[in-house]
């Protein structure tokens, strides 16, 4: 339970500046409560599985979003890494039916602007400094997500960004 307490505290700091957290804060704590995230099996725990996690972000109204559910499920399967998924309009899909929602905060840390976001989009967050990267825009197939996810931990210019 003590890690799952780490990450949130650094998804909390990722997600909003010194003057919003403590609302992120309550709400990544209801939903550690609510099992909000989707923890993979021990057995399936990589070293990076300890140091980054996967921010989902969905409509749940967007076609796109829920063809792309369950590839990101088996991904998360195959990889050992956590998925914090966040609905832009507040509700689940079937794989992610308790989302933390997408507040504009969180919107304008990933995007870098609340006016032009994609969704389906998955980013690859460093929890230990909160430093993310897209891994994908758009429903995406897996071989895809497992290509920029390896570039992200090879790729020296990619890597950068996240440490």
């Amino acid at each position: 339970m003590k890690p799952l307490f780490l990450m949130s505290v650094s998804l909390c700091l990722l997600f909003t500046g010194v003057s919003h957290a403590q609302s992120v804060r309550q709400t990544l704590n209801h939903a550690i409560e609510q099992k909000t995230t989707i923890t993979p099996s021990p057995e399936r725990t990589t070293p990076q599985a300890a140091q980054y996690g996967l921010a989902f972000i969905f409509s749940s109204k967007c076609p796109y979003c829920h063809k792309f559910a369950p590839t990101l499920q088996a991904f998360a399967r195959e990889t050992g890494l956590t998925v914090y998924p966040f609905s832009v309009d507040g509700r689940g899909l079937p794989q992610y039916p308790q989302p933390l929602t997408a507040t504009q905060d969180i919107v304008q840390t990933f995007y870098h602007s609340t006016t032009n976001i994609t969704y389906p989009a998955v980013f690859l967050v460093n929890l230990h400094n909160r430093k993310h990267v897209t891994l994908s825009l758009g429903n995406v197939p897996l071989s895809a997500l497992e290509t920029t996810y390896q570039a992200s931990l090879t790729y020296p210019h990619i890597k950068a960004q996240l440490q």
